[in-house]
């Protein structure tokens, strides 16, 4: 009898293990090559394992992955090509560290950095075709989609994961008239001459980034495919990963094809090291963190009007810097654990450059931010500060020591904004599921069922469609002949009542019952 329990025990656990094997899928996971992109899928690969699929990440040659799951294998693709292009790029963070950005040249930098490999390395390509992969997560950006390429060439059904999914490039229902543009200064609530410009917005990006900017061979990849068609790809995503939550975003409408995941990189927090932990809990005042990613670059001059702000202050600074040293208050160091250090109970403030993943994380612990946007995504997450009274912002072609020092002394001066974003926190960390399990439960539901009920059956509506301009004009082309024919009326009638004869009467109502019939 024990036998026979025994090898039921066995068949169950042999059964569920072979269901497992069946539904497992084999995924690539292709980020653009940056630090914080590759957090954001390196968080759902981890998830995704956990569950039992295989995952294996798309990485250019010379990219640095260390910071992915070391039990995660990566394919490799280019041929130090990434050199020569992000010459163009580092030009571009240069100029946001002088207050001199241009998000046309942002976009052109990113694009060429990334498209000259993927288009070009037919050897990467003829490593992924071996794999058999059966879905892929592509990290997407609307003005980068020769990443699309890929699942594109491999013929397999895709993701697209993105910390902002243009509604347009989507096949997404739109307002604007309550959703701003990314590159507008806009909040839901716009008056109408800022309800024109950011309808306006939303149109001429579409046709910027079709037509302005630069064109490239994707030939080899995509032998036959038209521009038109590249452009089109992005409609053919089975689900899309927005890195947003509406609790930190602006609330919009879209279809159940796009799942917000805000937070990806988002975890509870680790122990500090010693040392820091020391200078955090000995801070009797409090400690401010100050991190502005791994990409922009302090000038001397920029670094010398914090330094003295800083100095002013009764607070201990934590600052993610290039040297390693402590100056009063002040401790400067290459290494910042920035999740751990937000979930100390004395940390304050963080100063920051409002990249999307370090929003999030002043979210979950409930830290007041002092924005100082740079580049892309920044401007537009610094904007959403003023819109909750969850911090405040500055262009950093305003920096002054006077403008900054009274930044920093409002937010710490007011408990509104700690009270705000508190309260925002509680909201987020209620949710049943954290980001990364929905956006593995979404990729697994698409896998297993395909994203055909999730998603218009119109998804190839244009821009002017999605928009609805062609039905807005034809309305305003129905009101003008319908005020010519009520204008015509009028004139008719008054012609009647000014003549004098019935024979005038008579070749009147001959032609208007000619007009009519």
């Amino acid at each position: 009898m024990m036998f026979s329990f025994s090898i039921c025990i066995f068949l169950a656990i042999f059964s569920l293990h072979c269901q497992q094997q069946v539904y497992a899928a084999k995924i690539l996971a292709f980020p653009m090559p940056s630090y914080s992109h590759v957090s954001e899928s390196n968080t759902v690969a981890v998830e995704l394992v956990k569950r039992g699929h295989q995952v294996k990440f798309y990485f250019p040659d010379d990219f640095d992955s260390s910071i992915c799951a070391p039990d995660i294998p990566s394919i490799r693709y280019g041929q130090n090509t990434i050199y020569h292009a992000t010459k163009v790029f580092n030009k571009v963070i240069e100029l946001a560290s002088e207050g001199r950005n241009s998000g046309f040249h942002f976009m052109q930098a990113a694009r060429k950095a990334v498209c000259t490999q993927v288009v070009n390395d037919t050897t990467g390509l003829d490593k992924l075709r071996k794999e058999n992969f059966d879905f892929a997560i592509v990290d997407y950006l609307f003005f980068i989609k020769c990443s699309l390429l890929i699942p594109y060439n491999l013929s397999i059904p895709f993701a697209a994961l993105s910390s902002a999914i243009i509604s347009l490039d989507a096949g997404q229902p739109i307002s604007t008239s309550v959703s701003p543009f990314m590159f507008t200064p806009y909040t839901p609530n716009m008056a109408f001459h800022e309800r024109l410009i950011n309808t306006v917005t939303h149109i001429m990006t579409n046709i910027a980034t079709y037509y302005l900017l630069e064109a490239y061979d994707y030939s080899k990849i995509a032998p036959g495919l038209s521009w038109r068609e590249l452009q089109a790809l992005s409609k053919k995503a089975e689900i899309y990963l927005e890195n947003s939550d509406v609790v930190l975003s602006y609330p919009k409408p879209s279809m159940p094809n796009l799942i917000q995941v805000g937070g990806l990189t988002v975890k509870p927090p680790k122990p500090l090291p010693k040392n820091i932990q020391k200078f955090f809990d000995e801070a009797k005042h409090g400690v401010i963190i100050v991190s502005f990613g791994s990409t922009f670059k302090f000038n001397d001059n920029l670094k010398n009007i914090f330094m003295s702000v800083f100095q002013k202050l009764n607070r201990r600074i934590f600052w993610k810097a290039d040297e390693e040293k402590e100056i009063g208050n002040v401790l400067m160091t290459k290494w910042l654990p920035q999740n751990d250090a937000l979930a100390h109970p004395n940390t304050k403030l963080i100063i920051y450059h409002c990249g999307n993943n370090g929003m999030f994380e002043s979210l979950y612990h409930g830290v007041p931010l002092v924005c100082v946007p740079q580049a892309a995504d920044q401007f537009t997450n610094s904007r959403k500060l003023g819109y909750l009274k969850i911090g405040r912002f500055f262009d950093i072609a305003d920096l002054t020591e006077e403008l900054l020092q009274e930044c920093i002394l409002d937010v710490l001066g007011d408990p509104k904004y700690t009270a705000n974003i508190k309260h925002l926190s509680e909201i987020y960390r209620s949710r049943p599921e954290t980001a990364t399990e929905r956006a593995a439960s979404a990729i697994e539901h698409v896998i297993k069922y395909g994203g055909k009920h999730l998603r218009l059956n119109q998804v190839d509506l244009s821009t002017f469609q999605l928009l609805a301009v062609d039905l807005w004009f034809t309305i305003f082309i129905m009101l003008i002949v319908f005020i010519k024919i009520i204008l015509f009326i009028l004139f008719f009638l008054q012609a009647i009542l000014q003549s004098k004869t019935k024979l005038n009467l008579f070749f009147y109502s001959i032609l208007i019952i000619f007009v009519f019939n």
